[in-house]
């Protein structure tokens, strides 16, 4: 089975990182009580947690980790695709390199957290297999924030003239 690669914003990982874990909490608020101790009051539940590693490896690995530094490095958020999960928004909150570059090697380990502020910045889908398209959206960018190539989204939007500015509000079928 071959995985959809990971990617945040317009950046796509040359590998799927080494671990990958999502988490959800629920909150709870602890209420002290006279004389009959705590009570615990559900709040909701969280928005995702995604952490994980991995390395970037090759005679490039530095330049790969400046690339996802940079992305690192714009303010707030964006799309997280994470294989076997639906595309969603996210703040990248955390980037660091683990341990000492290595010749042709370097670790990292990374935090997103889910974005529910509902901003309208980014739109994810319309709907099951459904994107609507915003400013400055080419089918490039498209076909990468959903794992997929441009040829196949050409063919399932043959409505699309112009594949550098399909133009915000259009809606594009996804895979």
């Amino acid at each position: 089975m071959k995985l959809a690669p990971m990617s945040y914003r317009d950046y796509v990982w040359p590998h799927n990182p080494e671990t990958v874990r999502v988490a959800r909490a629920k909150s709870i608020k602890a209420y002290s009580v006279p004389n009959a101790g705590d009570v615990l009051q559900n709040m909701g539940n969280g928005g995702r947690v995604v952490t994980g590693g991995g390395a970037f490896t090759g005679e490039n690995c530095m330049e790969e980790f400046a690339r996802l530094t940079a992305v690192f490095s714009e303010e707030g958020s964006g799309i997280l695709r994470v294989p076997g999960f639906a595309p969603f928004a996210a703040v990248f909150t955390a980037f660091s390199m683990k341990g000492a570059a290595q010749p042709n090697c370097v670790r990292y380990e990374f935090e997103f957290r889910e974005d529910d502020s509902g901003d309208g910045k980014e739109s994810v889908s319309a709907g099951p297999g459904r994107y609507v398209c915003r400013e400055g959206d080419t089918l490039w960018s498209v076909a990468i924030r959903f794992g997929t190539d441009v040829e196949t989204l050409r063919t399932m939007n043959p409505s699309v003239i112009w594949p550098n500015a399909p133009g915000a509000g259009t809606e594009l079928t996804v895979p």
